[in-house]
């Protein structure tokens, strides 16, 4: 067992090892211990957190924080910070997370757009079983992105992102957040709004709309019925951020009845424990719906991906060593 003077990092025993990024960047001249356990559903046993000061992960407990004498930084190999309770922070605790994954993400986007508008996956499973069905000849024309209108909820990295992309298709944008415009979001191309106003624009005005707005207390069920109900009926929404910020129920009842064209849906409301199959990934059976594409949580989740995540990782842990300022700080709910 280590010695109170080292620094002891607790991390899981990840089919993707840390090295795979981080090899590069581990502090070299300073001492610290990596302690290796099994994560169950992205936790480690709480007592494991004994003499630990910094947990690589995406959860912490209340449980957990019976055990964390010595934590002073949970840095997270993702975005998403949710999981962490911040009432079980320990006094000092420094939290942050590693984004990089708007590229594979905008590039997910822009493909479900597409196949969306052009009902590729009706087209191709009618196809390989036989029939014609879906020929221009007998169906009409399809549609097209150009010119169309895409709306983005959070312009943060990934909706800046996808931004950018829409107007290579040489797409209109427009965007909303939760503040007036800023340097990051003051682009003369995308008509950007704040606000409730600002999600109205977009929801009524949008051929598709993109959610990438983080989850929180604000942000659940932000998009419901009453929102749903404002889009053209032939618009299609998109959602890479959390499944929770559409609610479940409207969203369903929203495409069965095709109040909406169709939905593209990467982020679920439950999700499954290990390696069981089970639950499904909502109380409403989606995977009877024809106009829906559904893919389970997969589109940032690149070997690019994670080769950045864990150099940042990796850096945050040569900044805690070293006494510099760690990157990312989630500062509405680190202790520091």
């Amino acid at each position: 067992m280590s010695n109170k003077n080292e620094i002891n990092i607790l991390i899981p025993n990840d089919p993707l090892p840390l090295g795979f990024g981080m090899s590069k960047n581990w502090p070299i001249n300073t001492k610290v211990n990596f302690i290796k356990t099994e994560y169950i559903n992205y936790k480690p046993e709480p007592i494991k957190l004994k003499n630990i000061d910094i947990l690589i992960g995406t959860d912490f407990t209340l449980e957990m924080s019976k055990y964390a004498n010595r934590l002073k930084a949970i840095f997270i190999p993702a975005a998403g910070y949710e999981r962490i309770n911040p009432d079980a922070l320990p006094n000092g605790t420094i939290v942050a997370n590693a984004y990089h994954h708007e590229a594979p993400i905008s590039e997910w986007v822009m493909m479900v757009a597409t196949a969306l508008d052009h009902n590729l996956i009706k087209s191709h499973l009618t196809f390989a079983n036989g029939s014609w069905c879906q020929w221009p000849a007998r169906l009409g024309p399809y549609s097209e992105l150009y010119n169309k209108t895409f709306g983005i909820i959070g312009l943060g990295n990934i909706g800046m992102r996808v931004a950018k992309l829409a107007l290579a298709y040489d797409m209109k944008v427009i965007a909303t957040g939760r503040t007036q415009r800023n340097s990051k979001n003051n682009q003369p191309e995308i008509e950007y709004h704040y606000g409730k106003k600002g999600i109205d624009e977009v929801m009524t005005r949008s051929d598709f709309v993109l959610i990438s707005t983080p989850l929180n207390k604000m942000t659940q069920d932000l998009i419901n019925e009453r929102e749903l109900k404002s889009m053209k009926k032939t618009a299609y929404i998109i959602n890479v951020a959390r499944g929770h910020i559409i609610n479940e129920e409207s969203l369903y009842y929203a495409l069965k009845n095709r109040t909406i064209a169709g939905a593209a849906i990467d982020t679920w409301y439950i999700y499954p424990e290990g390696k069981k199959d089970e639950p499904r990934p909502s109380k409403f059976p989606f995977w009877e719906l024809d106009n829906l594409i559904m893919t389970p949580h997969h589109s940032g989740a690149t070997i690019g991906t994670m080769k950045r995540r864990y150099a940042t990782v990796a850096e945050n842990i040569d900044r805690f060593v070293t006494k510099k300022p760690i990157l990312n700080v989630i500062e509405n709910i680190s202790k520091n």
